[in-house]
C-alpha cells in the first residue's frame, strides 16, 4: 500500500514538473536582446511631411544599448512641385540625443539633425530639428513602433518585378517590354528608341524617391508584339540596362486563341495583315449579328481595331445604329518560333449613334454604375467571339481551369 502511495505521489510530482524546453522559453521571453541590431522606423508622417516625405531612421544597437543611427529622408525640394531631393545622415548617439551634418545628394544642400529620442516601452519618440538647405522643420513625431526591415524593403526599395523572355507568351505579354536601367543611362536608352517606333511609358521616367534610393529607373516599353523581338535585341546593346524582359504576371487568356500560322504569314514570318484582318472582320461581324464598318491596324503598337455596326432599338421610333469596337492583337507564339500565333481579343467597346439626317442626338457613353457592379455591361453575342475566331482561324481556345491550350 505504501509503495502504491509513493509511485502515485511521485507520477503526480513528474505530471506537475515544468519541461525544461518550458523554463527555457519562459527565461527567453523576457531576456533582452543581445549581439548586434539594427531596427528601422518610418517616420515619413512626422518628418518634412508638407514635402511628401519618405523618411527612414534607422537604428545600430549592441544589445539595447543605441551605438549609432542613419536618418534617409526623400522629399519634394520647395522651390519645384516635381523635384526631389535626399539626404542620408548619419547621426552620432550624446546620450539620448542624435546629432548629424550632411549634404543633400541631389540639391548639394546643408543638412542639420538634432533629435531627441525617448522610449517608453516599445514605443518611441523623437523629437528636435531638422535643416535641409532653407527647410527647417521642429520634430515632434510621438508613439513610432519599431517597423520590420522586410517592411521596409518592400515599401521604400523593392522594384517592379522582370521576368526573363517566356518560354511562350502564355506567360507574357507581348506588347510590353520592362527594362532596368541606371540613372545614368537613361537619355543612352531614350535616343536609342527614338527610331524604334514604340511607345514609353512616361511614368516610369520620373525620378522618384524609389529611384534615388536604388539608382535605378523601371521603364515600360509598349511596342507592337509582330516587332518585339527585334526590339528586345536592340535594347541588349544599349549600355547602363541592368535587367531586361517582360513584367512577372501572365496576360489575360479568358479570350485568347492559339492558331497555325500557315496561311496568315509570308515566307518570311510577316503577317498577312489585309487577309487575316478580312478573316476576322467577318468572323467577328457574323458572331455578333452585324456588318463591318472598319478594319484598322494601329501603325504603332500593331493592334487591329475591328468596329461593326448593326440596328439598336433600344429607343422606338428612332433610327438609331450600335457600334462594337473590338481591339485584337496578334503575337507569335515565342520569339523562338512563329509556327503558331496566338491572338487575344483584348478590348470590346460599344456606343450608340444617331443615324437619321441632321440634325443627329449624341449620347454620352454609358456609365459604370449604369451597369451594376462597378462594370460596363458588354453588347449581346461577345461571348461568342472566341469561339468564332478561333473556328475562322482553325485554332483552339485556352483552358482555364486546366491552365493550357485545349487539347
Amino acid at each position: 500500500m505504501r509503495t502504491t502511495f509513493v509511485a502515485t505521489i511521485a507520477v503526480l510530482a513528474f505530471a506537475l514538473m515544468p519541461s525544461a524546453a518550458d523554463a527555457q522559453q519562459k527565461g527567453q521571453k523576457g531576456k533582452a536582446p543581445t549581439g548586434p541590431q539594427v531596427r528601422y522606423f518610418n517616420l515619413s508622417a512626422t518628418i518634412f511631411a508638407d514635402f511628401g516625405s519618405e523618411a527612414i531612421l534607422k537604428e545600430h544597437r549592441q544589445g539595447t544599448t543605441l551605438v549609432s543611427a542613419e536618418l534617409d529622408v526623400c522629399h519634394l525640394t520647395p522651390a519645384s512641385s516635381n523635384r526631389l531631393d535626399r539626404f542620408v545622415a548619419p547621426l552620432k548617439v550624446e546620450g539620448n540625443r542624435l546629432v548629424g551634418t550632411t549634404q543633400s545628394l541631389e540639391g548639394k544642400q546643408a543638412v542639420s539633425v538634432n533629435l531627441t529620442r525617448r522610449v517608453a516601452g516599445n514605443n518611441f519618440t523623437f523629437e528636435g530639428s531638422i535643416t535641409s538647405g532653407s527647410i527647417t522643420e521642429k520634430v515632434d513625431s510621438p508613439d513610432n513602433p519599431e517597423v520590420p526591415e522586410d517592411e521596409i524593403a518592400e515599401q521604400y526599395l523593392a522594384e517592379p518585378a522582370i521576368a526573363p523572355s517566356p518560354a511562350t507568351f502564355a506567360a507574357a505579354w507581348p506588347q510590353a517590354l520592362h527594362v532596368r536601367v541606371e540613372r545614368s543611362a537613361l537619355t543612352g536608352l531614350l535616343d536609342a528608341l527614338r527610331d524604334q517606333n514604340v511607345q514609353i511609358v512616361f511614368n516610369g521616367l520620373q525620378t522618384s524617391c524609389r529611384v534615388l534610393r536604388t539608382g535605378r529607373f523601371t521603364v515600360q516599353i509598349d511596342v507592337d508584339a509582330e516587332r518585339v523581338g527585334t526590339v528586345l535585341a536592340k535594347l541588349k546593346t544599349v549600355t547602363g540596362i541592368v535587367e531586361l524582359g517582360f513584367a512577372s504576371t501572365g496576360p489575360n487568356m479568358q479570350r485568347a486563341i492559339r492558331f497555325p500560322s500557315a496561311g496568315w504569314r509570308d515566307a518570311a514570318g510577316k503577317l498577312e495583315r489585309d487577309k487575316l484582318g478580312a478573316t476576322l472582320a467577318a468572323a467577328l461581324a457574323k458572331a455578333l449579328s452585324a456588318t463591318v464598318n472598319t478594319t484598322t491596324w494601329d501603325a504603332v503598337m500593331g493592334e487591329l481595331v475591328v468596329e461593326v455596326k448593326r440596328p439598336d432599338d433600344t429607343v422606338a421610333g428612332l433610327t438609331l445604329t450600335k457600334l462594337i469596337s473590338v481591339t485584337l492583337v496578334v503575337a507569335p507564339e515565342s520569339l523562338a518560333s512563329n509556327q503558331q500565333s496566338i491572338l487575344w481579343i483584348e478590348t470590346i467597346a460599344a456606343r450608340v449613334v444617331d443615324d437619321r439626317p441632321p440634325p443627329r442626338l449624341t449620347f454620352a457613353p454609358a456609365q459604370a454604375d449604369e451597369a451594376g457592379e462597378g462594370q460596363v455591361s458588354e453588347p449581346d453575342g461577345v461571348e461568342d467571339l472566341p469561339r468564332a475566331v478561333a473556328t475562322a482561324l482553325k485554332g483552339v481556345l485556352w483552358d482555364l481551369d486546366k491552365e493550357r491550350w485545349q487539347q
